[in-house]
């Protein structure tokens, strides 16, 4: 080789370095013609990344990740625990990433590819999660700190627990197979009341079981054997009873398992919950809808994760269900389910419906089906720095956006807070907010609608 080739092959490598680049780039950045571009690409041939085909072809570097190199398979588990290509992602150019989904085309990224983007380590059992690996795995100790690569590190090493059915790189796969068989057995329903606890005290001091669910709320998950057949389940609890703030944060969790099965009576798909309590903490179990049986998982993806992808609004759930449905990615059916727990959450006083609360699965031909409802509890009424403040409830107006589920809704709402204000379980000061609420929102079954 030629020292002008050799220098011109450094020259073209340090540039495709930066990022993703077409050939009319490089020319002009590097004052070469198209002949003399198309025989360095070719002839420096693995070394290059080609996205794309004939006159949309790109070119860029792959990048070796703290010596894990640039490529990383990810694995589908499926309902029975058993695993499956489906492709596989690579580390490109300047913190950019390449999909290449099996028997498909790649596709360019600027960021971790948006199905991807709910394993990021968020909320409670998220900063746990980046404590626990920061040292072992050499990374940042805040999980503000943590970019994309530092969440693929993370994913391709220690990502055999995610939510969802997928699996990032060799080593966690094969931490997969090889804890899915040191498991400890389930517990039993007999065991929780002494467990449960002990899983709480360990989840406050940073070690939660489980590193796969988002949220502010304190949890951690446990797999309970009932009648022969194994639950997966979400537990979220409250802090000790005896403090204003986990008297109140117990009451919220009794009105979710409330909210939660009204939901389910409206016909809307809804997640299982018990509750318990123990030691001066309320239990809520949920069972997840991400996992089956001892080893089986399934898809979903945030509403956040697909409105980022495909729309990048991140308004509000009726103008996000609109959407969806106009451009045939949700059914006619799920749509106006999602409206309705849009005003059942408005009437309830949910104030935390963010897009992260609400999950699909994806279906074929890009469509997504909604997921069993999660997270629904009069969240106005958190407590704040310890301290359950009073706070008055101002229920929405009529929505026009969602007419069609707004009667079925409101009656869902005044039956949630009538029950509520008489449940034993939930303080007397936070029933008689329920009461008040009652009245509240039954005067709304007065008053204009839109009928035509």
């Amino acid at each position: 080789m030629t020292r002008a080739q050799f220098d011109k092959e450094a020259r073209l490598l340090a540039y495709l370095a930066t990022g993703v680049r077409t050939s009319e780039d490089i020319q002009k950045r590097l004052n070469l013609s198209q002949p003399t571009v198309s025989r360095l690409i070719s002839s420096l041939g693995g070394k290059i990344v080609i996205i794309g085909k004939a006159r949309s072809r790109r070119y860029t570097l792959r990048r070796d990740l703290r010596g894990l190199g640039g490529d990383f398979p990810v694995f589908g588990i499926d309902q029975d625990g058993n695993a499956s290509s489906i492709g596989v992602l690579s580390a490109v150019g300047r913190d950019e990433y390449l999909w290449q989904p099996k028997g498909e085309g790649a596709v360019h990224y600027k960021s971790l590819p948006w199905f991807l983007s709910d394993l990021r380590p968020d909320g409670f059992t998220g900063r746990a999660y980046v404590r626990r690996l920061s040292e072992a795995l050499s990374l940042p100790t805040r999980i503000f700190d943590w970019n994309d690569d530092h969440v693929l590190v993370a994913l391709s090493r220690r990502g055999e627990d995610l939510m969802g059915n997928l699996i990032i790189g060799q080593e966690s796969l094969d931490r997969y197979f090889r804890l899915s068989r040191e498991e400890s057995p389930p517990l039993s329903p007999n065991e929780l009341l002494d467990a449960y606890p002990k899983m709480a005290n360990e989840a406050m001091e940073g070690q939660p079981a489980g590193s796969s669910a988002g949220g502010e709320q304190p949890k951690f998950t446990a797999r309970i054997e009932r009648e022969g057949e194994i639950q997966n389940v979400l537990v979220k609890f409250s802090p000790p009873f005896h403090s204003i703030e986990g008297r109140r944060w117990a009451d919220l969790l009794v009105c979710e398992q409330i909210a939660l099965r009204l939901v389910e009576e409206k016909g809307v798909p809804a997640v299982k919950t018990s509750l318990l309590e123990a030691e001066n903490r309320v239990f809520l179990e949920v069972v997840r809808f991400d996992r089956v049986g001892r080893y089986g998982r399934l898809p979903m993806v945030s509403l956040r994760a697909i409105d980022n992808e495909f729309y990048g609004v991140q308004d509000n759930w009726v103008a996000a269900a609109n959407r969806m449905e106009a451009h045939n990615r949700l059914s006619r059916e799920d749509a106006r389910n999602l409206k309705w727990l849009s005003v059942f959450g408005d009437l309830i006083a949910n104030t935390d419906k963010h897009f992260g609360n609400v999950s699909l699965v994806e279906g074929e031909g890009g469509r997504f089906h909604l997921a069993p409802a999660y997270d629904m509890l009069p969240m106005f009424y958190r407590p704040l720095d310890g301290a359950a403040h009073e706070r008055t409830f101002k229920p929405p107006a009529f929505s026009t956006a969602a007419s069609g589920e707004w009667d079925s809704a409101l009656r869902a709402a005044i039956t949630f807070w009538e029950t509520a204000g008489e449940d034993l379980r939930i303080s007397d000061e936070f029933r008689r907010i329920c009461r008040s609420n009652s009245k509240i929102v039954r005067d709304l079954e007065t008053g204009p609608r839109l009928v035509g």
